[in-house]
């Protein structure tokens, strides 16, 4: 099964350096032939400490920059809500290994954080993480960019960084 996540390309994230990604990822998933396409959006919650450390004070459920930038949600099979930097929440751990999944294609924000995360817990796993570094990017700028794509090379292999 050929899976690719979408991670939180979502309103609140969009600047002037990364407002063609979403445009840019549906085109890369029509010409490709994904089994499942699944879209996470981050949602802040009062308890967690993206709120009290970081101080994200936006992202809510019903605030719209936590809505997904179209045409995210359009070329979604899935889309699940997440108030973790992880991508691989127990509803997408349970799917990957129903259909014994052994590689995962990943694209979306944040680099050095969302996407950093999932590619790990991917690996702690045994699922191989794919990164497709020209569809992810980072509303810290692309030194910030480059620098987290760096570290998954190292981390989960060269291979796993196209």
């Amino acid at each position: 099964m050929k899976i690719i996540l979408l991670v939180d390309i979502q309103e609140g994230y969009m600047n002037d350096g990364i407002r063609s990604l979403p445009k840019d990822i549906e085109k890369h998933v029509k010409n490709y032939d994904y089994d499942l396409v699944i879209a996470t959006r981050f949602i802040n919650k009062n308890d967690t400490l993206h709120k009290a450390d970081i101080h994200i004070k936006d992202m809510t459920v019903f605030s719209s920059k936590a809505k997904l930038v179209e045409p995210i949600e359009k070329i979604s099979d899935i889309v699940l809500m997440k108030s973790t930097y992880t991508s691989l929440t127990e509803d997408v751990s349970k799917l990957l290994q129903k259909n014994k999944v052994k590689q995962v294609y990943i694209a979306g924000l944040n680099t050095e954080t969302s996407i950093l995360a999932t590619a790990f817990d991917l690996f702690d796993k045994g699922i191989k993480p794919v990164v497709l570094s020209h569809l992810c990017n980072t509303v810290n700028g692309k030194e910030v960019n480059e620098s987290a794509l760096n570290i998954l090379r190292i981390a989960v292999g060269d291979e796993c960084i196209l």
